[in-house]
C-alpha cells in the first residue's frame, strides 16, 4: 500500500512540475553583453598555423560550449560554417567572421513576449557596408540564449540570415533533373 501511495505521489509531483511554466519576466532582460562576449570567444578561437584550434581538442567540445549560449539550429549552423574536424581534432575555417553586436554603440532591445527579446543595431563595416543586425534572444531551460541572428544589407536590400541555406535552389535543380530523366525515359520508349 505504501509503495502505491509513493508511486501516485511521485507521478503527481512529476506532472504538476511539468505543467508549471517558468516565465522570463521573473528573470529580466537577456544579458546581452555577456552572451555577445561568449559568442565572440567561441567564434574567434585562437588557431595554430595549420588551422588547428588551440583551446578545444574536438568539435564536440566546441559544440558543448555553443550549446550553452544558443539554440541547436544556431549551434549546427555556426559549427558547420566556422569549424571542421580532421582526425578527431577541431580545425577552424578561414571564412572571416559574423557581424557582432557593437557593445559600445547604441542598440534597441525590444521585448517581443515573456520569453523573447529582439535586439536591433544599425552599423557600417567596410566588408558589409550599411547593415542592420537583428538578434533574437529566447529564455529556454532556465537561461537566456540566442535563437536567431540575421544581417540585412541596407545599401542594396535583401536579408541575409546567418541560418540561410541553398535548399530551395537544390530542390529546383533536383526537380529539373527529374523532369529531364522522365523526358529521356518517355522518348526512349517511343523510339524503341
Amino acid at each position: 500500500m505504501i509503495k502505491k501511495l509513493f508511486i501516485v505521489f511521485v507521478t503527481a509531483l512529476v506532472f504538476t512540475g511539468l505543467n508549471n511554466p517558468v516565465f522570463a519576466e521573473d528573470h529580466g532582460e537577456p544579458p546581452v553583453e555577456d552572451l555577445e562576449k561568449q559568442f565572440k570567444n567561441i567564434v574567434l578561437l585562437e588557431k595554430e598555423e595549420d588551422g588547428k584550434v588551440k583551446e578545444y581538442d574536438s568539435l564536440d567540445a566546441i559544440e558543448q560550449e555553443m550549446d550553452s549560449i544558443m539554440t541547436k539550429p544556431l549551434v549546427d549552423h555556426y559549427l558547420n560554417k566556422y569549424y571542421t574536424e580532421k582526425n578527431g581534432e577541431a580545425y577552424g575555417k578561414d571564412l572571416g567572421y559574423p557581424v557582432f553586436v557593437q557593445l559600445d554603440e547604441d542598440y534597441d532591445l525590444e521585448k517581443v513576449n515573456e520569453n523573447k527579446y529582439k535586439l536591433t543595431q544599425e552599423g557600417y563595416l567596410e566588408t558589409n557596408g550599411n547593415y542592420t543586425l537583428e538578434v533574437m534572444y529566447s529564455y529556454e531551460a532556465g537561461k537566456w540564449v540566442f535563437s536567431d541572428r540575421s544581417v540585412t544589407q541596407n545599401d542594396d536590400g535583401g536579408e541575409m540570415p546567418d541560418t540561410a541555406t541553398p535548399a530551395p535552389m537544390i530542390m529546383l535543380a533536383g526537380a529539373g533533373i527529374m523532369i529531364l530523366g522522365a523526358l529521356a525515359l518517355f522518348t526512349r520508349r517511343r523510339t524503341a
